[in-house]
């Protein structure tokens, strides 16, 4: 009876740890940003790993760099819009809903900069082992277009195949 013990206490531990990669997934992540402003057109793209947890939002979580400095990104989706959350040197928390504008404010060493944030499309596609999210908007600063700008994430849960139940009890 003992060693069936330790043996239930040990299946039960191992389903904790199948859940929890459930609920938060290592995920492979792709971005691509289309920035226009005036007649320049940039283009930026990020290969990345990073998680992915399913709540009452889905959040991914990663690492990026902007000129230089290391940002925490935060992208939260849910049915009423999207948010990406900039956290680092550079701090810009971007609000989308479809056909509406919001307010931000743009946070750098010299100060906070508002901005409006106009979306004119969120498209998400998700499934059991990821999604794609694409979003397209302008930001405007003092009533003035800054651009145009199309954020894209590809995100795809790593599988894990070396998890497995022992097959007899450990003494």
């Amino acid at each position: 009876i003992r060693d069936s013990f330790k043996y239930a206490i040990m299946v039960c531990i191992i389903l904790k740890i199948r859940v929890k990669l459930t609920l938060e997934n290592n995920v492979e992540i792709q971005t691509k940003q289309v920035v226009k402003q005036f007649d320049n057109k940039e283009k930026f793209s990020l290969s990345t790993t990073g998680s992915w947890q399913k709540r009452k939002a889905d959040f991914i979580r990663y690492q990026e760099e902007i000129d230089g400095a290391t940002v925490n990104v935060t992208v939260k989706i849910e049915t009423s819009g999207v948010k990406i959350i900039r956290n680092g040197d550079i701090k810009l928390n971007l609000h989308f809903v479809e056909g509406e504008d919001t307010i931000t404010l743009y946070e750098i060493s010299g100060g906070r900069i508002p901005l409006t944030v106009y979306t004119h499309s969120i498209l998400h596609f998700v499934n059991d082992n990821g999604g794609k999210l694409k979003v397209h908007y302008d930001l405007i600063q003092d009533e003035e277009k800054m651009g145009s700008y199309q954020y894209e994430i590809t995100y795809k849960a790593v599988s894990y195949t070396h998890l497995t139940l022992p097959t007899t009890p450990y003494v």
